[in-house]
């Protein structure tokens, strides 16, 4: 079967054509599908590819209602697609997220991912993704009470709208922006302005006369009519309004507009009808990750029933309010611990990446990388450790007597030495240690992200390898020196600091009988502090 190497391959491009045709259409299939291409990326692609597939999958599970999924798959894969011309995927992907975050009550998280899939659309002139995002931002503000700012953004996704060639796309979503900026003048009272809005809202819908019943052109009228106080327009669009509410296919789509229908069916007192609104709701949004609309609606029935004086339903809605806050901090706790532990996973995926990748570049005789590799690992690893306030060690390893190995032995022996040393250094290399031949008998050891003791643990099994590995070559006993220098890098330093402390902290060990180690986390410490033998 052919190799998966990127998104251009025959079969994944065949994966990718069918997932795009059954986004949005057949919503079962589009999440096999994306699965699909997810499981292939991981066993074969790339990681471009596996970035790609994971917001692929992401975004099925958000078109699925399944919102937990959907933002773990995102958040996995955002960062390494961010780095790729991928800009609609990307910019989908950050809306996606601001959506979900959104509806967990994580409103600053939610800036960020609109405003992120704002900035990189506007640069990219894609219009229809700016828009929507514009839209959902200026739906967050208004939920904020920032109500100037969510219409400044209404009018910048309008603005968006004039630059869509596709007709039918532009106004569908244009007919659906005028609805919201109209219901939002009226909130603020600005009744004139509502009134020009709802005008070009009904020569759009004369255009396409398939939106005249839609939820939230119908709301925008009523919002008008009753704000005006036509009574007789008022009540014909609540009417429309209620049947509009029980075609929608898809509710959680309209979590503004049921908030805002909710509101005037309070105001006008339709109690009775209005127990039949929400029983709907309860019977529809069974998803757990909606628990945000459920708050709502509760705190609707707490104040209908209050006003109906039916206290045992208003104390039964109380409780149910309370139930929903509870669930609402128990998801927010387990999506803050997913979340860190999914970013503390692509962290250890990056550093393992980073030491792979160094390591393509090996020295020939240690089996190890060479020192060519060497400044480019350690300003990364420098720059994420100071970023992310994670330890960071460096240690300079030298053999000892290594000269006469080569007197003695001849530089044959010597080169074999350094040979088994390089292949028993080799068996430490994990994701979070990366060892280099430095030259000659010297090797460089990174220690990323661990503790003095876990660095000691591993300097005392080099040394215990050194007893193997005499033995083994007839060398008798050989030994070597380390020096290790361990601590959170600070803005001020600079990735060179840390290998001439460790290269300082060696040569004390050497000039100090060899065979032992010393581990520092600053240089004055070799004069200032008493030298604990590791040996």
């Amino acid at each position: 079967m052919e190799e998966l190497l990127s998104k251009k391959s025959p079969d994944v491009a065949e994966y990718i054509r069918q997932i795009n045709r059954a986004r949005k259409v057949d919503n079962a299939k589009h999440l096999d599908l994306a699965c699909d291409l997810f499981d292939m990326a991981q066993e074969r692609g790339n990681e471009d590819l596996k970035d790609f597939a994971s917001c692929t999958l992401g975004d099925a599970c958000c078109q699925n209602n399944d919102f937990s999924q959907a933002l773990y798959y995102l958040s996995a894969g955002i960062e390494g697609l961010a780095k790729t011309d991928e800009y609609m995927l990307i910019c989908q992907s950050y809306n996606e997220m601001g959506i979900i975050y959104r509806s967990e009550g994580h409103s600053i998280t939610s800036e960020e991912c609109f405003l992120s899939s704002i900035n990189i659309a506007r640069e990219h002139r894609l219009y229809y993704q700016e828009a929507l995002a514009c839209s959902n931002f200026a739906a967050l503000c208004e939920q904020m009470g920032a109500m100037a700012e969510g219409l400044e953004y209404h009018y910048r996704a309008v603005e968006c709208c004039g630059l869509i060639d596709n007709s039918q796309l532009k106004n569908t979503f244009l007919v659906g922006e005028y609805a919201l900026i109209t219901t939002l003048f009226v909130m603020l009272d600005k009744i004139r302005e509502a009134k020009g809005t709802l005008d070009d809202m009904e020569r759009l819908v004369k255009l396409y006369p398939e939106f005249n019943e839609s939820f939230e052109i119908c709301i925008a009228r009523w919002y008008y009519y009753n704000a005006v106080e036509n009574n007789e327009r008022s009540e014909e669009c609540k009417r429309a309004c209620i049947k509009a509410f029980y075609d929608c296919a898809d509710l959680v789509r309209y979590f503004d507009e049921i908030n805002a229908f909710s509101k005037l069916m309070l105001y006008d007192k339709e109690y009775r009808e209005l127990e039949k609104v929400f029983e709907h709701i309860d019977n529809v949004f069974v998803y757990d990750d909606l628990t945000n609309l459920h708050l709502h609606i509760e705190e609707y029935k707490i104040g209908m029933y209050q006003d109906m004086g039916d206290e045992a339903k208003m104390l039964e809605a109380s409780y149910n309010f309370y139930e929903y806050s509870r669930i609402k901090a128990a998801d927010s706790k387990k999506s803050f611990m997913t979340t860190l532990r999914l970013r503390s996973e692509l962290l250890q995926q990056k550093t393992k990446n980073l030491f792979l990748s160094a390591a393509a570049e090996t020295d020939m005789l240690t089996g190890l990388a060479n020192r060519t590799k060497l400044n480019n690992v350690i300003d990364e690893l420098f720059i994420m450790a100071n970023k992310e306030c994670k330890s960071l060690g460096v240690e300079m390893l030298d053999v000892d007597y290594f000269k006469q190995v080569n007197d003695n032995y001849g530089h044959a022996k010597g080169d074999q030495l350094l040979k088994t040393i390089g292949k028993a250094l080799k068996e430490f290399i994990n994701d979070k240690i990366f060892i280099a031949r430095y030259g000659g008998d010297e090797f460089v050891i990174y220690y990323y992200d661990m503790t003095d003791d876990q660095i000691l643990e591993v300097v005392r099994e080099i040394q215990n390898k050194m007893d193997i590995i005499g033995d083994e070559l007839d060398l008798g006993v050989i030994t070597v020196s380390q020096g290790i220098v361990n601590r959170i890098p600070e803005p001020c330093n600079r990735a060179w600091d840390y290998l001439n402390s460790a290269d300082y902290a060696l040569y004390y060990v050497k000039n100090n009988g060899k065979s032992n180690a010393r581990l520092i986390h600053a240089r004055k410490e070799l004069e200032q502090e008493e030298w604990c033998k590791v040996f």
